[in-house]
């Protein structure tokens, strides 16, 4: 099945998010940890530090898998629907 990916669906070409607001900031209030990863964490070291994901677009829609283990987290079927999304990134600045 082809990639139906079609991100000037929910973009204009002006890249002004189409509908309400989507922040390009952090604004993850759950973040998703692979539990066997979670297992083998050394001491000292964070969940964010440890994690090895990759998170892409499939045929049916978002899927967030565990490099390490390759083992699927997440998979997201997005039933035929295409959603708004930010896929800006934001530029950081660096400090002089």
């Amino acid at each position: 099945m082809p990639n139906k990916f079609r991100p000037d669906k929910w973009v204009d070409k002006k890249a002004k998010i189409v509908g309400r607001p989507i922040t390009a900031d952090n604004d993850i209030h759950m973040y998703l940890h692979c539990s066997l990863c979670l297992e083998d964490i050394p001491d000292g070291v964070s969940p964010r530090e440890w994690s090895q994901i990759e998170v892409g677009f499939t045929p049916i829609g978002l899927q967030v898998w565990c490099k390490r283990h390759e083992a699927n987290m997440a998979h997201i079927d997005f039933e035929g629907e295409t959603h708004p999304a930010n896929m800006q990134r934001l530029k950081k600045t660096l400090d002089a």
